[in-house]
Order: C-alpha cells, then structure tokens, then sequence
C-alpha cells in the first residue's frame, strides 16, 4: 500500500481530473489518411501529411530525441514545403516506458520541433492487466497529454479503455466536459490474423458504444487499421464522425516495391515512388469509404 500511495502521488491521482486549467490546441485541418513515414527517401516526397514513427523519433529506448532529428524534421525527412507532419506513438512498450521516465526533457524538445500534431502516446491498458494497473496506464495518458499541451504542443489525448464501461464512459464523460477539445487518439490494433478476429470485433464495439457516448464534433484519429474490410466495420460502427486513419501501410509496402490497388504493369519503381502512389491510393480508397457509406 506505501508503494501504491506513492505512485498516486507521483501522478497527482487516479482519476482524469487536472489540477490546473488547460486550454486544448486549435489543431489544423485532420485529413482522412495519416501515413506514417519511417525513414527518408533520397528525392523529396510532397503529399499533404506523414507522421513520423516514435520509435525512429526517440530511439528503440525511448529516451531521448535521436541525434537526427535534432535538425529540422522536414530537412531529415526531405518533406515538402506544405507538406504537414504529425508525430505518432502507437509504439512499442519499452519505448513508452523510456519516454516516461524522461518525458519532462523530450517534451521541452518537442515543443521546439515544429509538429503540426503529436499524438499522445499509447500506453497499452491490457485486459488481462490488474485495474491498478489499468487505472495508471490511463491517468499517464491524461497526465502526459496535459504536460504537452501546457508546453505549447499541438497535441491530441490518446483514449485507451479494457472495458467500456466503466472506464470508456469515463473517458467520455471528460470528453464532453471539455468544449474546445475536437479530437482524439485510439489505437484499434490491426494485425490481420485469425487469433485477433474476436478482438477486432470487440474493438468495433468498444469504438460504436464510445462514438455513441462522445459529442459528434469530435474527431477520431484511428491507429492500427490497415484493411478495408476492417475500416469499414468502423465506419459503421461510428456513422457520420469524421474518422483519420493513420497506419503505415503504404510505407511498408512501398519498402518491398509492392503497390497497393489493381497494378499489372510491369515497371521498375523505386521505394519512394511506391511510397507516393500507395498514399495516393489510400487517400482515394478511404475517401470512399468513409464519404461513401456516409451518403449510402
């Protein structure tokens, strides 16, 4: 019990209250798709948004901001000039583990690096997990979220629940509460083999009670959703919301010269431009399914 009392002091509680007033960013305009970019590519790649992958922004510890990204993230990653760029975490736990202990320093850091949005890391709340420790995944993901925002970072909450209720409806509650916050962050998993079936489905149901619960303005960025068929289980689940999906599908494929889409011609393309069309596609195929099924 001394070391429990010890950890809620650490944390200033339990529960999703802050004890200082915070205002929630003004955040851009939120695309449908956000792919995540790994590494550079030799030639300059212009699309309207990546999001760079934590794990390559802080290392595989997690403690620090890596040596190349202490120059400008648009000169390392040669983006566009109007290309926007997001910072997602749906990484690894030891790299969250790591960002925690140091967090106060890289968040100082980030602050300086010129996001256009920061999605709050994904600390993993399994349900095989004890509620205490459920209860402290979820108040470092609201703790972590105050902490960036109070030091200028445009960043979004990350929502992560076992069990809608209690604790999705609790999530929900304090979403409703806070009437400039427009956006939130979810990772839904993704891995498209048969023993995540059941979770795939549960998900879908934990995202159309949480839609059901939550005001209709605000935008769910969704991580982890890679095929169609999934997304539009999603769609259904939660109608008429607009829904960012961020995944690095088109990056992976690209890095093994595969194309998404019906291509047959037989062309050698670089990395790069593989990267390039495949986010075009996606941005046309989730286009239409999540504006589609909004009119059908």
């Amino acid at each position: 019990m001394a070391e429990r009392r010890r950890v809620v002091e650490h944390l200033g509680g339990l529960d999703l209250r802050w004890p200082r007033p915070v205002r929630h960013p003004v955040l851009p305009e939120l695309p449908d798709h956000l792919p995540v970019l790994v590494q550079a590519y030799a030639d300059p790649v212009d699309v309207p948004w990546v999001a760079l992958h934590g794990g390559r922004v802080f290392g595989t510890a997690g403690r620090w901001v890596t040596r190349k990204h202490r120059r400008p993230v648009r000169e390392v990653y040669r983006l566009g000039p109007d290309t926007k760029v997001a910072l997602q975490l749906y990484v690894e736990d030891r790299v969250l583990e790591g960002f925690w202990v140091a967090r106060r320093r890289i968040i100082a850091e980030l602050a300086g690096m010129g996001f256009d949005l920061v999605l709050t890391p994904n600390f993993s709340v399994w349900r095989a997990a004890s509620r205490w420790d459920q209860i402290v995944q979820q108040r470092r993901s609201i703790a972590v979220y105050h902490e960036l925002v109070e030091a200028g970072v445009r960043a979004v909450p990350d929502i992560g629940f076992s069990f809608f209720e209690p604790d999705g409806r609790l999530w929900a509650d304090w979403i409703n509460s806070q009437p400039d916050l427009h956006a939130v962050s979810i990772f839904c998993g993704g891995r498209k083999i048969h023993a995540e079936v059941r979770a795939h489905r549960e998900t879908v149901e934990d995202i159309a009670l949480f839609h059901r619960a939550v005001r209709p303005d605000v935008t769910f960025i969704l991580g982890g959703i890679h095929a169609a068929e999934r997304l539009v289980d999603y769609r259904r689940a939660a109608p008429h919301r607009h829904l960012v999906i961020c995944n690095g599908m088109a990056y992976g494929l690209a890095q093994r010269r595969r194309l998404l889409g019906r291509v047959h011609e037989s062309v050698a393309r670089s990395a790069r431009e593989c990267f390039l069309l495949n986010c075009a596609e996606n941005d046309r195929a989730y286009a239409s399914i999540l504006r589609g099924l909004e009119v059908a």
